[in-house]
């Protein structure tokens, strides 16, 4: 059985004691200016000691933390303030911000609109929602509810008390697994299993069977199910165990269905959303419709991505995950050479993942994962480790989390801890989500650790499945070189020089990650000599 903490950082423990304490000092002080000493004394610790574990723990120093507890309790009393008289300078100075013109602009950069927009836009909420009241007073506004999976009790085909007691305890501990998992809600049916009596909020059903194969043999069967679609089948499997160790047989089921059901559930939302019709769309839908091209790294795909999570932060401001995946895809544009500014590009992904960071105060695992995609190509290493830790303990089996925190591994020299997260990720992939990343980032790798044979056979693999991701190149090509392949590595650097015109040997070492720099400044001759400008 694979242990749900392998490879994951130290700030997936608990939380130590100082800074619980510093951050309930800083909530009773949110009225006024606090110091770094303030702080540490109140937590008591040093103040280095309090600032290692803020950014391990929260990925950001004591004050920097405390701004942005500020500004983010700023936004909701100035969303909360529709119906009220409060001004933009009421609400800024109850918060301890003397300095208008800064606290605006801070403002601005953490949500992308002054806090007077706030405030105009939650005051035409509050007249749009009283005039809806005096309409319709019966008829509330109805949102689309995050969709729920039904976890139905185990039918049992031997009669045996031990089948039953063991179907009942896996039932059980199958919704408690799947509880974790986010973007779904999860319930225990305590009926027996009819799909038709299911209240209309249930989406996704998981249904299963116990059977005696032999005396001393068991089998579990699950199916996975989507009750909107008249119970279609979205995935299934069989799992046989033995009668003698049950504990290792229900370890192994509950396993498999963690890493298969949230899969299977997000394929099937996101098939929903792309068949919504798009005057209906919400933000939810759009961010399910880019996530694909999220995912995909690379520049096309980033661009499609960006103008689906542009209209959904339009349409909902205060939801951090368009804004996380905005940031990320942001900086997918600048490590594609795809900006014409990369500085400013860099500058405006980093202020689109501090914005939602504030938006998230309750830790999405989705807007954590984006937030650590940005930290560690902006090289903030424990803040990227923190972060995606921290989206790793709030949801185990998240795949995208876990590979990632493989990519953070790579780029700082753990080659071995990379690969085994990246076989973790690709084991929690949906049947048709792309692994091209992971290949990818496998290939990588095995590159750093000096594995050429290896690393050129995934990079293949992911050049395969996803051939507009130009950039892989740029780590196939030393492996090709050091095992003697000269024509695949001068067609690669042909490809390089197609889709990066202005690319030279030099630029490329700049802007490459760690650890290929080094690869890449032991063979630049070579790099020329195959074609590419010095």
């Amino acid at each position: 059985m694979e242990r749900h903490d392998e490879g994951m950082p130290c700030a997936a423990r608990a939380v130590p004691y100082s800074v619980r304490h510093a951050v309930l000092y800083m909530r009773h002080a949110m009225h006024r200016r606090l110091t770094a000493a303030e702080v540490a004394n109140a937590a008591g610790v040093p103040e280095r000691s309090l600032h290692r574990h803020f950014l391990h723990f929260l990925g950001q120093a004591p004050l920097v933390h405390f701004k942005t507890m500020r500004l983010a309790a700023a936004r909701t009393a100035l969303l909360a303030s529709g119906a009220e008289n409060a001004t933009v300078t009421d609400i800024a100075t109850q918060f301890g911000f003397v300095h208008l013109g800064r606290f605006s602009l801070d403002y601005r950069l953490r949500f992308g609109e002054s806090p007077s927009a706030t405030l105009a836009r939650a005051r035409a909420a509050a007249t749009e929602s009283r005039e809806r009241a005096r309409a319709r007073p019966a008829c509330p506004a109805i949102r689309r509810p995050v969709p729920a999976l039904v976890v139905m009790p185990i039918r049992t085909a031997a009669a045996g008390m031990q089948e039953r007691l063991f179907a009942e305890g896996l039932a059980e501990k199958l919704a408690s697994a799947l509880a974790q998992a986010h973007g779904f809600s999860v319930r225990p049916a305590r009926a027996e299993p009819d799909l038709k009596s299911q209240p209309p909020s249930a989406h996704y059903c998981l249904v299963g069977q116990i059977s005696r194969l032999s005396e001393h043999r068991i089998r579990a069967v699950l199916r996975l199910l989507d009750l909107s679609r008249d119970g279609r089948h979205l995935w299934g499997d069989a799992f046989d165990g033995s009668m003698d160790d049950l504990i290792s047989f229900e370890r192994q089921t509950l396993h498999a269905a963690s890493s298969a059901v949230r899969p299977g559930i997000e394929a099937a939302e996101i098939e929903v959303a792309r068949r919504r019709p798009p005057q209906s769309l919400e933000a939810r839908d759009l961010v399910l419709r880019a996530m694909p091209f999220v995912l995909a790294t690379d520049a096309v795909s980033a661009r499609r991505a960006l103008e689906m999570l542009d209209v959904a932060m339009h349409l909902d401001p205060d939801d951090p995950a368009p804004v996380a995946l905005a940031s990320w895809c942001c900086m997918q544009l600048v490590l594609h050479h795809e900006t014409d500014n990369p500085v400013a590009a860099r500058a405006a992904a980093l202020a689109l993942a501090n914005r939602s960071a504030v938006l998230d105060p309750l830790g999405d695992p989705l807007t954590l994962t984006g937030r650590g995609c940005v930290a560690t190509w902006a090289g903030q290493p424990v803040v990227a480790d923190a972060l995606l830790a921290r989206a790793l303990a709030i949801d185990p089996c998240f795949g995208w989390a876990w590979e990632r925190s493989a990519c953070v591994h790579a780029n700082y020299g753990r080659a071995d801890r990379a690969v085994a997260a990246y076989r973790r990720a690709m084991a929690l992939k949906g049947p048709r989500a792309s692994l091209a990343n992971c290949a990818a980032g496998m290939g990588y790798a095995h590159l750093c650790a000096g594995r050429h044979e290896a690393a050129a056979r995934w990079m293949g693999r992911a050049l395969a499945e996803n051939p507009g991701a130009s950039w892989l190149h740029f780590t196939l090509v030393p492996c090709l070189l050091a095992l003697d392949e000269e024509q695949a590595a001068r067609s690669s650097i042909d490809r390089l020089r197609r889709v990066y015109p202005g690319m030279t040997a030099q630029r490329a070492v700049a802007t490459l990650p760690g650890p290929l720099q080094p690869i890449w400044t032991q063979r630049l001759d070579r790099f020329v000599a195959l074609g590419l400008p010095a």
